[in-house]
């Protein structure tokens, strides 16, 4: 079974189901008084409900059973869970239970047939051969027929959209509308034997509760949708149906009053009821143009506005570049602007109304729509991608904007895109790439050149100051050796005169100055131990000289093991010790360093930690570092880095991180060079 009201286009309003609810109260509490009176006695209820005795026990259960159906139908919308599914069941054997109650009591009356149908909730002795409480009158059986079928087909509608429980409890109403005509005008001969035998007079106004509640429980199915419908037909009906039916009612007893009082004589009753009536209708008639005509100017000016609006978007989807669409849950085009049309490459017969995988070509462009579509319903967000989909025509790629379409409940019920084709500048941003590729691996190749010109010139540099040693060494070193001795002797010779031996002494204190200052220079340029001995000797000299020349206490911790690296290692090393030394002897003023030298399985370690003011963490752009770069641009050449941490006030820290390199051959003979003095 399926129901309009279902629809969350349509949901029931929650005044009708009040009105179903308390249908099916009203219902349950008079059929229990009535079973209630038939077993205890009426005096108690003859002073608040008259007749209420005429009222057969099958009726009062009859009553019970639909009242329950309907509350159960109204409480049990359909659905998926178990609760409700299990109170549509229940609702269902108690419609059921209704039918056979009035089918089994019309059956006797048409086969003169005893069932016993009578004596099913009260046996008593008959009385003049009559059962007592008495039988159901056949239009209460239809009746209960037709109650229980509308109850059990509530939510069942026809191909052409009918509901044949709205017309089984409006025939409910018509036939017990004769019979409460006739109590309300008192027309002794509709309601005697001949025509509706048995029927109290509140047994019409429950069914009549009844069918009103069968209509109300389902505000949504095709007659009732028109009473809560927002339309102007909706709007009148609501408005003017019951002032309507409530008016005649009003003049009808109106007109018999004035009859009985002898205000006027029957003959006259029919004229006046069609003046009042008349009346009435054309009042009714007026109203119903008024609003009608203020509904269509509301209408009118809505119209106008929706058609400019409409105009306004037309002219903007028309006449975008852009692609703009709009797909339902299941993917399928609704609406697609001329610009979707050309990048499909169709017409719009051949994409409204189809899903992805009728519209593209290539099966992998519709999944991969689909799939975005679909993350969006799922997500219920916008979101932005890039799309590249293949057309005859050629492949293109598309930025594209999906948002959920969302109805008023909150609900997702498709999805809006904007597609805009940015394939050229996506073959602009590939060609950039390609040349910002080509220009890095330019840059690499002309930095490695560098590089390896830098560390040639580095190479030939070192070269230089070990040939100007050499030659200092041999050379000068020799001569001053030479002048030594010839002065000593000469010295020695000399008349010991005072001014001449004052002159002695400093010649030999200048000579001695000379031959310092040119050793100096000779281990600035190329230490003689680092060739004989060793970067592990000529750091620890290096230190030691450090130490004497500044005041510094300079500690150097270097490995045990014996070092054995390549020459470009050793110089390196070497001079990144001289001229970390060199900085902190200028800028640190320091009182304590330390040289701590490393040498793990993969590379060699440098660490120089001085206690001095350190450096700010901004650079100085006034200060010229050139020694920091050169120690930088050194380990690169080798492959390493260098790592230096500072903050004023706390000392400066330098980590250099070499490779390792091949080291020297086995008994590798270094070059051997004399000492100056020796």
């Amino acid at each position: 079974m399926s129901s309009d009201a279902e629809n969350p286009q349509h949901r029931p309003p929650a005044f009708f189901l009040s009105l179903t609810s308390v249908a099916a109260a009203l219902l349950v509490v008079s059929g229990a008084l009535v079973l209630y009176g038939w077993h205890v006695g009426f005096e108690p209820l003859r002073n608040v409900l008259p007749q209420i005795s005429a009222i057969n026990a099958n009726t009062g259960a009859g009553f019970i059973l639909a009242g329950m159906a309907l509350w159960l139908q109204r409480a049990a919308r359909p659905s998926k869970t178990m609760l409700q599914r299990l109170q549509l069941v229940l609702a269902s054997l108690l419609a059921l239970a209704v039918i056979l109650l009035g089918a089994l009591t019309l059956a006797q009356d048409l086969l003169q047939v005893d069932f016993h149908i009578d004596q099913l909730l009260f046996i008593v002795p008959s009385v003049d051969g009559v059962l007592h409480p008495g039988r159901m009158s056949p239009f209460v059986a239809l009746s209960f027929l037709l109650a229980g079928t509308a109850l059990l087909l509530l939510d069942h509608a026809t191909r052409g959209g009918h509901y044949p429980a709205e017309y089984c409890a409006l025939t409910v109403v018509g036939i017990m509308g004769i019979p409460l005509i006739g109590y309300l005008y008192a027309v002794t001969g509709i309601v005697d034997e001949n025509y509706f035998p048995g029927v109290a007079p509140q047994i019409p106004l429950l069914f009549i509760v009844l069918g009103f509640g069968i209509m109300s429980a389902r505000p949504a199915h095709r007659l009732m949708s028109l009473m809560n419908s927002k339309a102007p037909g909706g709007h009148l009906l609501r408005r003017l149906l019951p002032q309507s039916l409530l008016l005649l009612v009003m003049f009808n007893l109106l007109v018999e009053w004035g009859a009985r009082r002898g205000l006027y004589g029957p003959e006259s009753i029919s004229p006046l009821l069609v003046l009042l009536a008349g009346g009435w209708l054309s009042i009714l008639f007026w109203r119903a143009a008024a609003l009608l005509n203020r509904e269509y100017d509301v209408r009118r000016k809505g119209e106008a506005a929706l058609g400019e609006s409409n105009a306004l978007l037309h002219v903007v989807s028309d006449n975008t570049p852009d692609a703009i669409f709009v797909k339902d849950r299941n993917g399928r085009m609704i609406f697609a602007n001329p610009a979707t049309l050309r990048m499909l490459d169709k017409s719009a017969p051949d994409v409204i109304g189809h899903v992805s995988s009728e519209i593209y070509a290539d099966a992998a462009d519709a999944q991969m729509v689909d799939a975005n579509d679909q993350q969006v319903v799922s997500s219920g967000r916008a979101q932005m991608m890039e799309e590249t989909l293949h057309y005859p025509y050629g492949a293109r790629t598309f930025y594209s904007t999906r948002a959920p379409w969302i109805n008023d409940h909150g609900e997702v019920i498709g999805v809006v895109g904007i597609s805009t084709d940015i394939t050229d500048r996506k073959r602009i941003e590939d060609a950039l790439k390609a040349h910002e590729t080509q220009l890095e691996v330019l840059v690499a190749a002309r930095t490695a050149e560098v590089s390896e010109l830098m560390a040639h010139l580095e190479s030939t540099r070192e070269e230089e100051k070990r040939a100007i040693a050499r030659e200092l060494h041999d050379d000068l070193g020799s001569a001053l050796t030479a002048l030594n001795m010839h002065l000593a002797i000469l010295f020695q010779k000399m008349p010991a005169q005072p001014d001449l031996t004052e002159r002695s002494v400093q010649i030999k204190a200048l000579l001695s100055s000379v031959t310092q200052t040119t050793r100096r220079i000779q281990i600035g340029l190329r230490p003689d131990k680092l060739d004989i001995f060793g970067i592990k000797i000529a750091i620890a000299e290096q230190a030691l000289e450090f130490e004497t020349y500044t005041g510094v206490t300079c500690h150097a911790s270097l490995p045990d093991e014996e070092l054995s690296y390549t020459p470009q290692m050793d110089i390196a090393l070497f001079r990144l010790v001289q001229e970390a030394l060199n900085n902190i002897a200028k800028h640190a003023k320091a009182t304590r360093v330390d040289v701590v030298l490393d040498d793990n399985d993969d590379e060699i370690m440098l660490s120089i930690r001085d206690n001095g003011v350190g450096m700010s963490a901004l650079p100085d752009p006034s200060r010229i570092t050139h020694g920091l770069r050169g120690m930088r641009e050194r380990a690169s050449y080798l492959g390493g880095d260098i790592r230096i941490t500072s903050a004023p006030g706390n000392g400066t820290s330098i980590v250099v991180r070499l490779p390792k390199q091949p080291v020297d051959a086995p008994g590798a003979v270094r070059e051997k060079g004399l000492g100056l003095g020796s």
